[in-house]
């Protein structure tokens, strides 16, 4: 075993599978699950921005903006 602080030193998961640890840090569950969520919610905001390209792409951009003025007159007209 080295004496360096960056040295990778092989662990075991409560699975039995290999782990590195990297300066004396393993990842714990919670961390895993932390990363997991992250990806997650980062490929589902992805993917909800490109969807939404790709179903507003079809209309004309003075459609767009029409709309949109609808929406907020509608809104400003049910907040008074």
């Amino acid at each position: 075993m080295s004496t360096r602080p960056d040295a990778t030193i092989l662990a075991y998961d409560p699975f039995g599978e290999p782990a590195e640890v990297v300066r004396g840090y393993a990842m714990t569950p919670g961390d895993r699950r932390a990363r997991n969520a992250a990806v997650a919610v980062f490929w589902s905001l992805a993917l909800l921005l490109t969807a939404g390209r790709v179903y507003l792409g079809d209309q004309p951009v003075a459609q767009q903006v029409a709309s949109v003025q609808a929406q907020v007159a509608s809104l400003i007209t049910a907040v008074r």
